[in-house]
């Protein structure tokens, strides 16, 4: 779904009246572009990450893999699966577990995952860094820093979800998860959890304004991206048109300016 404006021209008073869609804030696509993110496809046990194509167990004492429970706090935040994390290198590896994304570069995207425990981290040293980037790794010369979850509690922590708006510079980054339970070998017996992961399309919200005498302008955050705006007369199955007008930058934003035409019509923005 995306935002959508819509416009009516009432030529005998020269008036224009604006209605924002029902749905506000940043608007995301439907399609989760990470395969198995939830880890429903199991199946349950150590080192089994179906359609996760990066696998980087720690140097020694690894332990990671999927689980199936309901019993708190082994639980999964989204249906009957979840992968934890329960090394315990001696040396400053992690288990890692990555995925490749597809994205549009100057895109946004919506990337969100939960992190839980299901004992007790205290003193433990347990750590979780999520990374996105051309490397299967922490290189933060080319890579971003997503999360650095120190949980470090003595008490299991609920599953809490993070998000972050990534604008992509790289058509095919991966998405990686680098997990350690505990530090200098010390194997404890819990985990560091992990579920529901996601990166989808998002859309800048689009902004509309009149100039005189008969002018729509129409902004967005400037993103160095190909963001279009796209019109259609109904949104009862509606007919969306890309318009060809290319965007200039004004300051901070994107901006195309469009002459008021009569009847209806409703505006969103898409990525070709």
């Amino acid at each position: 779904m995306k935002r959508k404006i819509a416009v009516t021209m009432h030529a005998a008073i020269s008036t224009v009246a604006l209605a924002l869609g029902l749905s506000a804030g940043t608007l995301r696509a439907q399609t989760n572009l990470v395969a198995n993110g939830s880890f429903e496809a199991g199946p349950a046990g150590e080192g089994q990450f179906t359609r996760w194509g990066w696998l980087g167990p720690a140097d020694n004492n690894s332990h990671y893999g999927v689980a199936q429970s309901s019993t708190p706090h082994d639980v999964a935040e989204q249906g009957i699966y979840y992968a934890y994390f329960r090394g315990h290198p001696t040396d400053n590896s992690q288990d890692c577990l990555g995925t490749t994304v597809n994205l549009t570069v100057g895109g946004l995207y919506d990337i969100t995952y939960y992190l839980g425990t299901d004992g007790s981290t205290l003193g433990n040293g347990a750590a979780m860094w999520v990374v996105i980037g051309s490397s299967f790794g922490i290189n933060l010369a080319q890579d971003v820093m997503l999360t650095a979850f120190l949980p470090n509690s003595s008490n299991a922590i609920p599953y809490q979800k993070f998000n972050t708006v990534y604008l992509a510079t790289n058509a095919w980054p991966i998405l990686s998860f680098h997990g350690i339970n505990a530090t200098n070998g010390i194997n404890a017996a819990s985990a560091i959890l992990l579920d529901n992961v996601s990166v989808v399309l998002t859309y800048p919200p689009l902004s509309l304004g009149f100039s005189r005498p008969n002018s729509l302008v129409f902004t967005w955050p400037f993103t160095n991206s190909p963001y279009r705006v796209q019109s259609a007369a109904s949104l009862t199955n509606p007919h969306w048109v890309t318009l060809t007008n290319v965007p200039v930058n004004v300051g901070t934003n994107n901006q195309i300016v469009l002459p008021v035409s009569t009847g209806m019509q409703f505006f969103r923005l898409t990525l070709p």
